[in-house]
């Protein structure tokens, strides 16, 4: 039988968890006559939520009151929020980064402060900037996007062109005097995404002080997603597209090349042609694999923001070190990274958080309250698939069974849960396949097969399961754990499939 069909034939939701048993889903009414779509978040010293809407308007939510107040109105598409501090808003939008005083302290902005502009823009419609994060030393970061030829550029463009394998401004013009786009003056000739203006497509670092974006990391499509963790490690989401076989998240590293290819153009030494039609080879051996793939339609569409999970169980039934969720738009649910290490490569295994059609789809930006119990949900669309709004999910403080760790051992993996585990008989599901890396939209599964499970072992909390085959390297495991798996305590686990991207492996 093939994957596929073994596949098809079970359940994807094996026994009878439901999300609502644990967490309670709100609406938080919105402010009354604006665009609802949410473009940051975060929380005061106080504990109340701002908010920036898609307009450009910055509201702060009173919970206690369930009013909402206007703080700043104005800004470019923001998309990225940070409460500092010092209590001054930390904003990104499309021109720059600014920073909103509230000098009188009568609870409006009443400066804003230009941290930096120093970024291209050449006016087409996918030129995004996403963030914002700060490591320990209070360096800013954030990543921008790529422009599409689903359009072109504007004559005004801010920043020096790039016209390597000449592709001059003029080819990009649209629009007034210069036609129709698209045919044979656009779409046939541009790469699907570019990046001829500075630093699209890249992540950049702006120092305290400087004004200046500094080139952090290339290689990105569209980062919608930003983290910062504890250790100064940056972690960047980006979206399934050409050069991305799947949606991924990586742990970047610095001064590397993150696979898509437009955004060479601003790296230390820059190809002189256009850079999607270098050799993909090439491109492969230069290129810093994700920490993370999520296969598009069964794991992850369209990522945003990453958060930890916090710890104390205030949001979960168990501490998970080094566990990230991360927002989707296209689905009503998140994904939870489960993080391994294998010979020094960051990678680890994806599955499914607060699947539930009481979430909703859309959700791209999220925050924690004080607290930790409860986590407040911003949605967008942005004219594609997604939602607007905002949602309140707490935590009911009633246990449920996970796995927290998920381990790739030489031959096959081990599965640690928050609780003993009863005698199991039945065995797991597992295929594995290949994604290509290609100038193409996103990637079929390649080399796909199914993968034979010699033994299963339970040792109190740890499932331990036994390919007969062993693991090997670049590929992804789809793991379906069997129905009958339960807690000591009879609970069902909160989901049984798991992805474990295999970029490493033990010999």
């Amino acid at each position: 039988m093939k994957f596929l069909s073994l596949l098809l034939a079970l359940p994807l939701t094996a026994q009878a968890f439901t999300w609502e048993d644990h967490y309670t889903f709100e609406d938080i009414v919105p402010p009354a006559g604006i665009d609802p779509q949410v473009g940051g978040m975060d929380i005061t010293a106080d504990g109340h939520l701002v908010a920036a809407f898609h307009r450009g308007e910055v509201m702060i939510y009173n919970d206690a009151t369930k009013i909402w107040s206007e703080f700043a109105t104005g800004l470019h598409e923001p998309l990225g929020l940070m409460v500092e501090d010092e209590g001054t808003v930390l904003i990104v939008q499309r021109s720059e980064v600014t920073r909103l005083h509230d000098e009188n302290k009568d609870g409006v902005a009443d400066f804003y402060e230009t941290v930096c502009d120093d970024w291209g823009m050449t006016g087409n419609y996918h030129e995004f900037a996403f963030g914002i994060v700060k490591d320990s030393k209070k360096n800013i970061y954030i990543a921008l996007g790529t422009a599409s030829n689903g359009s072109g550029a504007r004559e005004e463009v801010r920043g020096e062109w790039n016209d390597a394998g000449g592709l001059t401004h003029e080819k990009f013009l649209y629009g007034g005097d210069h036609g129709d786009w698209g045919g044979i003056r656009g779409k046939n000739k541009i790469p699907r995404m570019y990046a001829r203006v500075p630093s699209r497509g890249c992540v950049v670092k702006i120092t305290p002080g400087s004004r200046k974006a500094e080139v952090y990391a290339t290689g990105f499509r569209t980062p919608n997603g930003l983290h910062m963790d504890e250790q100064d490690h940056l972690w960047v989401c980006d979206n399934q597209g050409d050069w991305l076989g799947a949606s991924k998240m990586f742990r970047v590293k610095p001064n590397a090349f993150h696979g898509h290819p437009g955004s060479l153009l601003w790296a230390p030494k820059p190809p002189k042609v256009t850079p999607s039609i270098i050799d993909p080879k090439t491109l492969d051996g230069m290129r810093t694999r994700s920490a993370l793939l999520t296969p598009q339609g069964d794991c992850g569409n369209s990522l945003t923001q990453i958060l930890p999970v916090p710890g104390n169980k205030t949001f979960t039934p168990a501490d998970l070190p080094g566990n990230l969720l991360i927002g989707e738009m296209n689905s009503a649910r998140f994904v939870r990274y489960i993080p391994d290490t294998v010979n020094g490569t960051p990678q680890g295994t994806a599955t499914h958080f607060l699947n539930t059609k009481s979430l909703r789809n859309g959700n791209n930006r999220m925050v924690y309250s004080k607290d930790g119990k409860t986590m407040l949900i911003g949605k967008t669309h942005l004219s594609w698939a997604g939602n607007a709004g905002i949602k309140k999910v707490t935590y009911k403080n009633k246990p449920y069974l996970l796995a927290g760790q998920i381990k790739l051992t030489p031959k096959g993996f081990a599965f640690k849960f928050n609780e003993k585990l009863k005698a199991l008989d039945a065995m797991p599901k597992i295929g594995s396949y290949k994604l290509a890396y290609h100038k193409k939209y996103g990637s079929p599964q390649i080399d796909k097969r199914d993968e034979a499970v010699d033994s299963i072992e339970i040792k109190d909390d740890v499932l331990i399961v036994v390919l007969k085959t062993k693991p090997e390297a670049d590929r992804i495991y789809d793991i379906l754990l069997p129905k009958e798996l339960t807690g000591a305590t009879g609970g069902a686990p909160s989901s049984t499939r798991y992805w474990y991207t295999a970029h490493a492996v033990y010999k």
